[in-house]
């Protein structure tokens, strides 16, 4: 026992000494590589940070410029969006289409004018007129009056919206005012997609000054320019008087194209121009290089820093130029900043390394011996640190791991028996469905559907009661129409119902269109006391829904309390919605069957009507072919033999002493077949062989029933024919005789014509016209 004692203090002592060494070896070491690398990491430091700086305020300055960019390319692609949609107006479409000698004065032109006023009003401030102009330029309406009634076939949009499918933009040109403008126009369509005029909307150019200025705002001492291709300024945030003016000097070429094109004004190129050659040279290579540093604003010391960014809709491109000084005054303010904390940094480093060194080694020891008593299988171990540092939350881990060790191993076989039995009821759910849906797809009987779904869920998923409501067509009860429990026979033979939105879970499920679960019964508000079911406890209620429209509902019940949870809502919403998809299916069914025999009955009842009206006009309805001639005979089919060819099946028969054709169930050699004209009989055919022994082939059945399908469809054609011919005899009648009595001038040759016609046309007959004057009745035969 002393053995052990003395054991245990030499460990003691080994363990301090080793404290000690590692005390000093830590603060030795922590102050060995804390400044110098210090030192040089900081130093590194200071570069990446002006460098990220740098490249800060590069990408601020590219942003702002791609920035005035996409709001310019915003207002482009609005506008010829705008001048897309407005040119398919019906109002300008109908007032193009008018021949020129209609336009004026008509209605069209009203309602294109005063639609041209409101949408120039839309920018009053920048917007210079909206104007029609048709096939020739020639404008035809405008929203200022004053250009009315002239020609811009020669303009620049007038040729390039004429023959593009897609709304145009010109470049920026000056005006017979003077006054430089941008013009929007598209092509307008008649209805049937011709090419009847253009729509056009001219703009004041200081339109996009005003973009140009705004995007300035962003930033102090900005400098934004907006440039052509031929980088002609098109706005100017700062020296708005330079607009118009190019970078530096063009060639002649380019110049004698910009003075044609009125991008240019007829003036000396000297006017019209500054000298900034290396600003030009810069943005050439601006595609490979969009940040640079040249001197744009001689009247500031220092080069300017300059973003560029093109736009999209349009070849033009945005300057945002910064002071140099200005760009990177916050990097020089950054950089002594940072020099000073490196210094102060140097020094806390310093003093800290050594209280530090001390204050790790007595927790990371503690710590260790906690760490070996668990790996040991000690889960009773705790470590006793409780400090707020990182060993700190170190030791709380080790203390926090081993408890959820513990809990998991005491708990482990709990959890798996809950998750194979929830895993279970949820794979029993998945194959009840599949099941029901399986089972309820076939059928087409509703209430047949209804019950076999309810007793199919019940006795799958093993619940206390299943109940399928319907809504009546007024939308006030849910009334069950299938259920499956010990109460389920009552309940249907009651026509049990709920108030929508009123009564108990499912008239509120059958209100709100959304799932509802009674853990408690006993303690929820909604659910009503079913005096049928009294041993429910907890109860679900779920949408039947079919076009987002709630039909009703499917209510589940259960004897046991909290029998449902929010997975099961997930899962029985599917079941739910099977089975509100098979109710509908059912009730089209018998809607579209119902339909169907209705119309079925109303064609066969008007096919024999017309059929029987027919056969009265004729003397002779049947005739017999004996191989020399064609002779009428009289009718000799037995009526119950007639009523057994209304199936439209071939009847095999056979004449016995000349007394009629009677049924047999030997083969014989008489085969009669009907003639039918959607579905109704309207004639038989009958082919008799001398042989009595004589038996009906299937070919011969087949080829006689082609035949008498095609000598039906003969005879419906040969009637309509009849009919078509006797009602176009009669209108030709009726034409000529009121032609005639039309061309009569006088009453007396009206009147004359008048009777000489109907006799003509009724024959034999005397014509009498009175005319009823209220006194005496006159006559005129």
């Amino acid at each position: 026992m002393s053995l052990n004692k003395s054991e245990r203090q030499n460990n003691i002592h080994e363990i301090r000494a080793g404290r000690a060494s590692l005390q000093t070896r830590l603060m030795l070491f922590t102050l060995f590589i804390s400044l110098v690398p210090l030192i040089l990491i900081s130093a590194r430091d200071i570069l990446q940070t002006q460098q990220a700086l740098t490249s800060s305020a590069e990408t601020s300055l590219r942003s702002n410029a791609e920035q005035t960019a996409n709001s310019l390319d915003t207002f482009i692609q609005t506008t010829l969006d705008s001048i897309s949609i407005e040119s398919q107006i019906s109002d300008f479409t109908e007032y193009l289409s008018l021949s020129p000698e209609m336009r004026s004065g008509s209605i069209e032109q009203i309602r294109a004018e005063d639609l041209l006023v409101k949408l120039s009003t839309k920018d009053a401030a920048n917007i210079i007129s909206y104007a029609l102009v048709d096939v020739d330029g020639n404008i035809l309406l405008d929203s200022a009056h004053q250009t009315s009634s002239s020609n811009e076939a020669d303009e620049a949009y007038f040729p390039q919206a004429r023959f593009s499918d897609e709304p145009i933009l010109t470049e920026v040109i000056y005006d017979d005012n003077q006054t430089t403008t941008i013009t929007f126009a598209n092509r307008v369509l008649g209805a049937d997609g011709e090419y009847v005029g253009i729509l056009r909307v001219k703009y004041d150019s200081n339109v996009l000054q005003t973009i140009i200025v705004n995007s300035s705002k962003i930033s102090s001492n900005a400098l934004v320019l907006l440039l052509d291709q031929m980088y002609i300024r098109l706005a100017d945030s700062r020296n708005p008087s330079l607009i118009q003016k190019s970078i530096a000097p063009l060639s002649p070429v380019d110049y004698l194209l910009a003075i044609e094109t009125e991008r240019f004004q007829n003036l000396p190129l000297a006017i019209q121009t500054t000298n900034f050659t290396d600003f030009e040279n810069a943005l050439d290579n601006a595609a490979v290089q969009p940040f640079f540093r040249v001197d744009i604003t001689p009247n500031v010391s220092g080069d300017d820093t300059i973003a560029v960014a093109t736009m999209k809709t349009r070849p033009w491109s945005i300057a945002y130029s910064q002071p140099t000084s200005v760009f990177l005054a916050g990097v020089q303010r950054q950089t002594q900043t940072n020099a000073i904390l490196v210094a102060l940094a140097s020094i806390l480093v310093a003093i800290v390394a050594t209280v530090v060194a001390r204050a790790l080694t007595n927790p990371i020891l503690a710590l260790t011996t906690t760490a070996n008593a668990i790996s040991q299988g000690d889960l009773s171990a705790r470590a006793n640190i409780k400090s707020s540092d990182e060993i700190g939350l170190l030791a709380t881990a080790f203390n926090s791991m081993t408890d959820q060790l513990q809990s998991i191993l005491v708990g482990l076989e709990q959890r798996i028996y809950e998750r194979t039995e929830e895993l279970e009821k949820n794979k029993l759910e998945l194959e009840t469905i599949a099941d029901v849906a399986r089972e309820i797809a076939v059928i087409r009987d509703l209430d047949t559907l209804l019950n076999v779904a309810a007793n199919l869920i019940r006795e799958r998923l093993n619940y206390y009661h299943v109940g399928i409501f319907l809504v009546d067509e007024r939308g006030e009860y849910a009334i069950l129409r299938g259920a499956s429990s010990i109460a389920a026979d009552q309940m249907l033979a009651r026509n049990y119902k709920l108030r929508v939105g009123k009564t108990g879970v499912v008239g509120n499920v059958t209100n709100s269109g959304q799932a509802y679960i009674a853990l408690d019964v006993g303690l929820d508000a909604v659910h009503f006391e079913n005096p049928y079911l009294p041993d429910t406890r907890s109860e679900i209620a779920l949408p039947l829904r079919s076009r987002s429209i709630t039909i009703g509902a499917l209510d589940i019940q259960a004897n046991v309390p909290n029998a449902f949870n929010e997975q099961d809502i997930q899962t029985l919403q599917i079941l739910a919605d099977q089975l509100a998809a098979a109710i509908e299916n059912a009730l089209l069914v018998n809607q579209v069957e119902g339909a169907l025999n209705e119309l079925t009955r109303a064609n066969r009842a008007q096919v024999q009507q017309i059929w029987q009206s027919t056969i009265d006009e004729r003397s002779a309805t049947t005739f017999e072919y004996d191989g020399l001639q064609i002779k009428a005979t009289p009718p000799n089919l037995p009526t119950e033999l007639l009523r057994k060819l209304e199936s439209g099946r071939p009847v095999i028969a056979q004449k016995q002493n000349g007394q009629g054709a009677v049924e047999s169930e030997n083969k014989t050699n008489t085969l009669l077949i009907p003639l039918m004209v959607l579905n109704q009989v309207i004639g038989v055919i009958g082919l008799e062989q001398e042989g009595p022994s004589h038996t009906w082939s299937e070919e011969e059945i087949a080829i006689a029933q082609a035949a008498a399908n095609r000598a039906a469809l003969t005879l419906e054609n040969a009637r309509l024919l009849e009919e078509s011919q006797r009602r176009a005899s009669k209108e030709r009648a009726i034409f000529e005789a009121t032609s005639r009595i039309g061309s009569a001038l006088s009453i007396e040759n009206i009147l004359q014509a008048t009777a000489e016609e109907m006799e003509r046309i009724v024959g034999g007959s005397e014509i009498i016209l009175q005319f009823h004057s209220g006194h005496e009745p006159k006559a005129k035969s």
